[in-house]
């Protein structure tokens, strides 16, 4: 499983995905998580491809949307996670431990 840990909501400008803002905000749909957090991130390639889904989490470790991942698209050093929203799963809503890592991107036994 990869986890994605948003930060919370910011306007970007310039966006290889055409967003203007990234990040969580409460009350969030899981398709607006699903876009804001599917890229484009730092990531190793190889260790991201080997997983079957894609888990978005907001800055508190609450899964805000969960997916499946059919692959991923480069975009200069930062990859976007390409997949299919796998709309009211019951992980949703559900909490999970973060990482102690800074890093926003990690691996997780299902």
């Amino acid at each position: 499983m990869l986890q994605i840990k948003l930060g919370h909501k910011q306007n970007v400008q310039n966006d290889p995905l055409g967003r203007h803002w990234v990040g969580a905000e409460p009350n969030m749909s899981e398709r607006d998580a699903w876009e804001a957090g599917r890229g484009c991130w730092v990531m190793k390639a190889s260790r991201a491809i080997e997983e079957d889904e894609v888990r978005i989490v907001d800055p508190a470790g609450i899964i805000l949307a969960v997916a499946t991942m059919r692959g991923l698209i480069k975009h200069g050093n930062r990859l976007e996670v390409v997949g299919d929203l796998l709309e009211g799963d019951p992980r949703v809503g559900t909490e999970v431990e973060l990482s102690k890592s800074q890093n926003p991107i990690s691996y997780h036994q299902s």
